[in-house]
């Protein structure tokens, strides 16, 4: 009986368990050299932009970096130019180096905009508008950015739906001061009644005011037609 010899066998073996070494070795390499570091510096830059600028959010994209970065965060960042669009960066790490980072910035703020078509004299109220959030290079000059400060304001002139509102678009209307004497105005289908009464808090026209009926001494509230008139709610 002939037994066949094992060496092809046994060079096969050790071929392929060289091959899977040298495998397992290059990907240990690749594995180290991507490791993924404990912080992330889209939001360390995202974070000091957010401390430094006024926009109420900011967004990172295209993200480049000059250098392989630290374990450790900056302990400082430095805006070199920009933002909006393309802003760049200087991270300065406690070791003493310098890394830069390249990105294109947008930023956004809140502006008011109308929820229907209105007509020129329409005086504001609150549910005439809604807040948006707006990429910040097209937000119009003079936008509104609260509602605080038209509630109560007529419009200078026609507007369509959902458009951003900006302070042409609202008249200018004074502040009616706390103490002023004013009519108070009570009106029926059948009967209208007035009286003497006196503005209890600052307040403008075309919005709610509380007074004082100047006979009776009856806080009321009602709705500051003009700066001489209360028209009284009941």
């Amino acid at each position: 009986m002939r037994f066949r010899s094992q060496k092809p066998l046994s060079r096969s073996i050790g071929k392929k368990a060289l091959a899977l070494c040298l495998f397992l070795f290059v990907l240990g390499l690749i594995s180290s050299s991507v490791k993924a570091i404990p912080w992330s510096p889209e939001a360390a830059l995202k974070a000091h932009l957010k401390e430094n600028y006024p926009w109420a959010d900011m967004e990172i994209d295209d993200l480049m970096i000059s250098d392989k970065l630290p374990d450790e965060q900056p302990s400082n960042i430095v805006v070199e130019k920009g933002p909006p669009g393309k802003t760049v960066f200087t991270m300065e790490f406690s070791s003493g180096r310098k890394i830069t980072a390249t990105g294109s910035v947008k930023a956004f703020d809140w502006i008011v905009m109308s929820a229907r078509a209105f007509r020129k004299g329409h005086n504001l109220q609150r549910d005439d508008v809604f807040p948006k959030l707006m990429d910040i290079t097209r937000i119009p000059r003079g936008a509104i950015r609260s509602a605080e400060q038209m509630i109560g304001k007529p419009f200078t002139r026609s507007i369509v739906a959902n458009v951003p509102l900006v302070d042409t678009m609202i008249a200018a209307v004074p502040v009616v001061k706390k103490g002023r004497k004013v009519t108070l105005v009570i009106e029926s289908p059948s009967f209208i009644i007035t009286a003497l009464g006196e503005i209890k808090e600052n307040s403008s026209v075309g919005s709610s005011v509380k007074a004082v009926n100047l006979a009776s001494k009856k806080i009321i509230s009602g709705l500051l037609l003009n700066e001489n008139t209360v028209k009284v709610e009941f």
